[in-house]
């Protein structure tokens, strides 16, 4: 399953996000909120968490471990799936007429095709792939598009838009992870 989840530290709240659906009805449980659409359990706030002071990344595993009993309680056969993979790109080109790029991308499981308006697109590159239903740090969640005619499975990121700080990291661009091709099909947070 594919979560946005987000410490809100000013308040010490854990949100856990699962579908972008209206909030209908309410339900409390101890130190967490349950948070409805009709009978569709669709996200919760977990209360009275208090962390260090620290950034947490999207998938980040402190948060991970304070979700995982909550939502292991509600969804039985629960699985965290990785959101953001580290993918290569095979080969692209430029779509006439537009700043956009049509990639072929490996997976690491199959290869697939993403639109993307990035300059730095090159082929062999490694860079980070928010696959479908991934919640970006806005709580946009990624979606199958369609892009000046072509389908687009996802979306290659930026360091900007994932809001990693890392200086070893370009600022313009999609990223481009200066590691091995070992790496493709795992999550950008096992190397950051």
């Amino acid at each position: 399953m594919k979560l946005f989840l987000k410490y809100v530290k000013q308040f010490n709240t854990l949100i856990i996000s699962m579908e972008q659906k209206n909030i209908t009805s309410t339900k409390r449980e101890e130190n967490v909120e349950i948070l409805f659409n009709g009978d569709e359990i669709v996200g919760f706030n977990v209360f009275e968490i208090k962390l260090e002071n620290k950034k947490f990344n999207l998938e980040d595993s402190k948060l991970k471990e304070i979700a995982y009993p909550i939502l292991q309680k509600y969804f039985k056969n629960f699985k965290f799936e990785n959101q953001f993979i580290i993918v290569k790109i095979i080969d692209f080109e430029k779509i006439q007429n537009t700043h956009l790029s049509l990639c072929k991308i490996n997976t690491g499981k199959e290869v697939i095709q993403i639109v993307c308006g990035a300059d730095n697109v090159k082929k062999e590159m490694l860079t980070v792939l928010a696959t479908i239903g991934s919640w970006m740090p806005n709580g946009m969640r990624i979606n199958q598009g369609k892009l000046k005619g072509f389908d687009s499975y996802g979306m290659l990121c930026s360091a900007k838009e994932l809001e990693i700080t890392n200086s070893n990291f370009n600022t313009e661009g999609i990223l481009e992870l200066k590691i091995d091709d070992s790496k493709i099909g795992r999550s950008i947070w096992e190397i950051i």
